[in-house]
């Protein structure tokens, strides 16, 4: 069958150009025309229609040299050149990207679609004596250099301004702790006036994210920080695993071979570890509201109001800044044959959609044209702290209906998904195809229906909002916790358990069971809220020293800060996605040497600009929330005094 990815030499093209013109480069795809006659073309179909494991090899990308395509057709007599030109004819499935997210398309294709359109065929006719369609998806060259506009300048602007706050406030800083030394920087200063002045001191910063709790309850939580770096690496090892498909490799059998393997599905379905972010939100939430709600006398309607203005004043600004960093100067870093697909197409729909970003809708408004795809989760837990949130306000204010709250909120969070499977005719697992790949899910109904809205992500953040309100009452009663036999046994399984149930879903790429069906339906919620569970009982084990080297493992001090930058550097990595992925002048060779190779460079990568926008944007911020915003919160509650020996305080963010 013909290679799916195939792409002429860039820098030759670009080395070999006539000087009087410019060198152009255009990306297309090319679609196999039906030929029932062919054996070959016979065999495609075939092997095609197994959707759920192969590609769709009808469906190829290429790269044409301009110059050289125009020297083959014009070497070909006329009568040849028009039999080998194939208009185009009904194509049933999305096969290209929209042509407004690149650059200048529409006089691209009238220029050069007939040329690629009869060059294309051209090899085919040789090779396979098969003919088919191709479009240009866009053209690139070293002159075709974005040009600088205001919001570029604007962007230069605005990190000179947050470079001049931190130095003028570290200076400041400095300044005022002469008589104290280093211990000045470690605690708050009487005076509200200068603490807001220091808000963006980069010394102050660095120890507020190298610091260590000193009550009781974050000793006991330190761990969680190791599970949040543990679980963003995971998340990098999936999204490495899209890109390859998403952008060009050769060895495309090898990546079909492992929707053959059970081992192979634990990679392919890992997309459920990101309801280990879900469940520690919850989880996170439940103590933080817990604990507070201990000190007060009340706690209003109107907390949750102020409480979720409170945290997006804190979370958006460092995001806001990725954000333009996306819009502004990511395509200007590289150039290649794959650059504009990756960077060209985030600039256009960073201008475009940016707004669904900032109010956290981008996993329901525009998720076709996403900005910074992998933020749908943002949004997803963004509304899920909401909903967690009500549900808490509602739990304290009707403590006799406890019971009957969270009942109602589970079983909502296994209905909606239940029924929304049902209808769908959709399988019981998220089904990652090859081709739904190489778009990275735009056009995947099951993504846009299933995997990023928050009313089907519920149950774990549920599950972790409940475990939590559990695990407080627990430990406000007994801090041993029950260590019987049993539940050791269950924590060493869980593991295991785990494994198991990514591998389980294989039943459903190798089945096309009918549809649709109420056993589907319920598989899909009880699959994918057994993380939950998992995650519960992993937790509980950490918790009460199930096993001492694991412990001392997890609360290693080196994965306090670590785990505090997750959240910048998890909106940093798409950055780094792009540029590692998308810079590539060549067709890559993937193997799980080279990937988990960008996986820890795409790690490291995210870190080091996640710990300078941390420490530059969202650890000021946060600082000023704090000096700034704090009365706000007491409005909506009247604290109780605290007593004499209380050293119960919230986890750190």
């Amino acid at each position: 069958m013909p290679k799916i990815y195939d792409y002429d030499d860039y820098d030759r093209c670009v080395a070999q150009a006539p000087a009087e013109a410019d060198a152009v480069y255009c990306v297309a795809r090319t679609i196999i025309k039906p030929d029932q006659e062919s054996s070959l073309w016979r065999l495609i179909e075939n092997f095609t229609n197994d959707t759920k494991r192969h590609y769709r090899h009808d469906h190829l990308d290429r790269g044409f040299c301009i110059e050289t395509c125009r020297q083959l057709v014009q070497s070909l007599d006329v009568p040849t050149a028009e039999e080998l030109f194939v208009p185009k004819f009904n194509i049933p499935f999305p096969y290209i990207i929209n042509a407004d997210a690149f650059n200048n398309v529409s006089g691209d294709r009238e220029r050069y679609g007939r040329l690629i359109n009869i060059c294309q065929n051209h090899a085919l006719r040789q090779r396979y004596n098969l003919t088919g369609y191709t479009e240009i998806e866009y053209c690139t060259g070293p002159n075709r250099v974005t040009p600088v506009d205001a919001l570029d300048i604007s962007f230069l602007v605005l990190s000179a301004l947050i470079a001049l706050l931190v130095i003028g406030s570290t200076w400041y800083d400095y300044y005022t702790s002469k008589p104290l030394g280093n211990e000045h920087y470690k605690k708050d200063l009487p005076c509200r006036k200068t603490m807001v002045l220091t808000s963006f001191s980069l010394v102050r910063n660095w120890y507020r994210l190298v610091s260590r709790s000193k009550d009781q309850l974050n000793e006991d939580l330190k761990f969680f920080q190791a599970i949040r770096f543990f679980t963003f690496c995971l998340v990098v090892v999936g999204h490495c695993a899209d890109l390859f498909t998403a952008t060009a490799f050769a060895n495309t059998r090898d990546r079909e071979a492992e929707y053959y393997s059970p081992l192979g599905h634990m990679l392919i379905n890992g997309s459920l570890i990101v309801q280990s972010f879900f469940e520690m939100s919850g989880f996170l939430l439940s103590i933080h509201f817990l604990t507070t709600q201990a000190k007060l006398k009340r706690i209003s309607w109107s907390a949750i109001l102020v409480t979720v203005a409170y945290r997006y004043i804190r979370l958006t600004p460092a995001y806001a800044f990725i954000l333009m960093l996306h819009a502004t100067w990511l395509p200007k870093l590289q150039d290649g044959p794959l650059w504009p697909r990756g960077a060209e197409v985030e600039r256009n729909l960073c201008r475009r959609n940016w707004w669904t970003n900032l109010l956290y809708v981008n996993n329901y408004v525009n998720a076709d044209e996403p900005c910074l795809q992998q933020a749908w989760y943002l949004a997803c837990d963004y509304q899920l702290f909401t909903v967690g949130l009500i549900i808490l306000v509602a739990v304290t204010k009707y403590k006799k209906y406890v019971v009957h709250i969270f009942s109602i909120s589970g079983l909502t969070a296994i209905l909606i998904p239940v029924l929304v499977v049902y209808f769908n005719h959709f399988d019981g697992v998220f089904v990652v195809t090859l081709q739904a790949e190489r778009f990275i899910y735009w056009f995947d109904e099951m993504y846009h229906k299933i995997y990023i809205p928050f009313h089907t992500n519920i149950g774990c953040y549920i599950g972790g909002v409940v475990y939590g309100y559990l695990y407080y009452r627990i430990r406000t009663s007994d801090n041993k916790g029950n260590r019987s036999g049993f539940l050791k046994f269950l924590w060493y399984m869980t593991v295991p358990c785990g494994m198991l149930t990514l591998m389980i879903s294989m039943i459903f790429y190798t089945n096309n069971f009918e549809k649709p069906s109420i056993w589907i339906s319920l598989f899909f919620p009880l699959h994918k809220n057994a993380w939950a569970l998992f995650g519960a009982i992993i937790l509980y084990g950490i918790i009460y020293n199930y096993n001492r080297f694991i412990k001392s493992v997890v609360n290693f001090p080196l994965f306090v800060p670590l785990g505090r930058l997750t959240y910048c550097a998890y909106i940093s990595h798409v950055f780094f996605l792009k540029n590692f992925f998308y810079g590539t002048r060549g067709i890559a060779y993937f193997s799980h040497v080279s990937m988990y190779t960008k996986v820890i460079s795409v790690i490291v990568a995210s870190y080091i600009l996640g710990a300078i926008v941390a420490l530059t944007l969202e650890f000021p911020i946060s600082a000023l929330q704090k000096h700034l915003l704090s009365k706000q919160l007491e409005k909506v509650s009247k604290p109780d005094p605290p007593p004499a020996n209380n050293n119960v305080s919230p986890p750190s963010a």
